[in-house]
């Protein structure tokens, strides 16, 4: 695996001795997306905690770049190019648009170039250069995402991990957030995806990972993940 950017081996978790992590083992791939699908409850907000370091791991390494990096705090890891966004947008309201980027630049150590610059070409990426002086309280819930989304771009991540990053969003939105991760993969940006949205992760990733009862329980290229019977009946033809 040696163009693997990411590897996960042996993640295990527990909570008040319920396993919700019994041994993952994922790679992601320099350049590629992969896709993390699965039932609510199966680990996979809990596996990105654990990648993304906010939460510990009972057993297992993270690998990013040959280098052990579990345990590691979540700003250091977003310092050397590991980060994430979550379910639930974590934006400051009471700020203009275009102040969020600059906030949040300051905790980056690796901005090139102007930092105002920066902010306002990842405005204009995400479509939002027209709200770059609105309050972000303003924005709707699907361009506060975008906002979100914006943000941890100014950090130039090496790996970006997406917490269901279509869900609750209108499917403009959707569109205009997949091409996105199409030129961001293009540019050359590693991207892991947490997300319901089973067509749109077929249609964006280059392989897919089942999550079940904390374990992977089918791994492949969207194909494969797509006409898996199982998957049909879990995601596309209801319970």
């Amino acid at each position: 695996m040696s163009n693997s950017i990411l590897e996960i081996k042996g993640i295990k978790k527990s909570f008040g001795g319920i396993e919700v992590l019994k041994g993952i083992d994922l790679s992601l791939e320099q350049g590629k997306i992969s896709g993390i699908i699965g039932p609510n409850g199966a680990g996979k907000s809990t596996l990105f905690d654990i990648i993304s370091g906010y939460q510990k791991a009972d057993e297992g390494e993270v690998f990013f770049e040959g280098n052990n990096v579990i345990g590691k705090l979540p700003h250091i890891l977003a310092r050397q190019g590991v980060i994430r966004t979550f379910q639930l947008t974590r934006i400051f309201r009471n700020l203009t648009v275009a102040e969020n980027l600059l906030v949040f630049a300051g905790k980056s150590k690796n901005r090139t170039g102007n930092t105002k610059e920066r902010a306002l070409e990842l405005l204009d990426f995400v479509h939002l250069s027209g709200l770059a002086n609105a309050e972000a309280s303003t924005l709707s819930y699907g361009q506060s995402k975008l906002l979100e989304f914006a943000q941890v771009l100014m950090h130039s991540p090496k790996v970006l991990m997406l917490d269901e990053p279509f869900a609750g969003i209108n499917p403009g939105l959707i569109e205009q957030m997949a091409q996105h991760l199409k030129d961001l993969k293009s540019q050359g940006l590693s991207i892991i995806l947490i997300e319901h949205n089973l067509p749109m992760v077929a249609k964006l990733c280059d392989n897919i990972s089942v999550l079940s009862n904390g374990v992977v329980e089918l791994q492949g290229t969207p194909d494969v993940i797509v006409n898996n019977d199982r998957v049909k009946e879990a995601f596309l033809g209801g319970h």
